[in-house]
């Protein structure tokens, strides 16, 4: 019976030393990453580091967290930041965000309010081999406009082909927009909602080094399925692209819809385009459907050389770079 007591308690005490060794180094590895951060020119602050959670848990908050590139142009900040995890179960983590945040982009600050901002990423020895993101409300105020979404989903998860190969999967159930003066509201007479899937080749693996270091760049998109919807139609895009060193695409892209006239013009008179935006769209997609034989229906292939968008051999349009900076 002393041998089992004197067993438990060594047991005891060697756990606790072990969760306690643990949250020591957890707060250390994000205080030194936070201090290389400083180190390479960027404003990297917060004013408290906690791990709590004891003995299950190592819960692990950020408060008032800042990050600001060095020429103030990219930045995020929040009133905290949260990253949960499981003592039994490593290799996978929760991350938390608050309902608030500010992002700071080029044109301004863009204010981010969201409900249930949450996600879940399951990890080997640093390597993200699947990761889930979600949330119920996700409204973005910016300087130009407002966008409201709900029921947010977003999977990303690691294929066979190559280390660096991702199945991405991405579900919105209503998108509204509108001017500056205030978000619009969800429901069912919102602008669209949003069903994509898609392969993603990267540069290298996503690891949790590569996503705080040189951003992870992509070099080929499969886009195998995509639907936007507005009432009863729908607009479908596939098609695939290889992106060189600049970010610039190359290779083909199918649209196809029916009916999108009455679409546009439903979306119009609702208030959820503004009229110079819905003329721009019935110019282009006028022009798109005409090279099908039908001016009502739209079945085109675009294709892409180097960013600029062709129709045959035609230029139409060019494409901005797809590069993370």
């Amino acid at each position: 019976m002393k041998r089992l007591l004197v067993v438990i308690i060594v047991a005891t005490l060697a756990y606790c030393g072990w969760w306690f060794y643990a949250a020591h180094d957890m707060r250390n590895s994000v205080a030194d990453w936070f201090t290389e951060q400083l180190t390479a020119g960027v404003q990297a602050d917060y004013t408290d580091l906690t791990v709590r959670g004891f003995p299950n848990r190592t819960d692990l908050t950020i408060t008032d967290p800042v990050l600001l590139a060095a020429d103030g142009s990219l930045g995020w900040r929040a009133p905290f930041l949260q990253v949960l995890g499981l003592t039994y179960k490593q290799g996978h983590v929760i991350v938390a965000w608050p309902d608030t945040q500010t992002l700071t982009t080029p044109n301004g600050d863009i204010a981010v309010a969201s409900d249930g901002l949450r996600a879940s990423v399951i990890h080997d020895n640093g390597t993200i081999v699947r990761s889930n993101l979600e949330a119920l409300v996700l409204n973005l105020n910016g300087p130009e406009v407002s966008v409201a979404l709900a029921d947010v989903n977003l999977a990303l998860q690691n294929i066979d082909v190559t280390p660096s190969s991702y199945r991405v999967a991405l579900s919105i159930g209503s998108i509204a927009a509108s001017s500056p003066e205030g978000v619009p509201e969800i429901g069912p007479d919102s602008l669209a909602s949003l069903r994509a899937e898609f392969e993603l080749s990267l540069d290298q693996p996503l690891t949790f080094d590569a996503l705080a270091g040189a951003a992870v760049q992509v070099t080929d998109i499969a886009l195998t399925r995509s639907e936007i919807s507005y009432g009863a139609v729908t607009f479908k895009v596939t098609g695939n692209a290889t992106l060189d060193n600049a970010g610039l695409a190359t290779g083909q892209v199918t649209l196809t819809a029916e009916n999108w006239r009455d679409a546009i013009a439903a979306a119009r008179n609702a208030g959820d385009l503004p009229p110079a935006l819905s003329e721009g769209l019935i110019e282009l997609l006028t022009m798109l459907s005409t090279f099908g034989g039908n001016r009502d229906a739209l079945d085109v292939t675009l294709g892409l050389n180097r960013g600029t968008v062709l129709i045959g051999p035609i230029p139409v349009g060019q494409l901005p770079p797809l590069r993370w900076r």
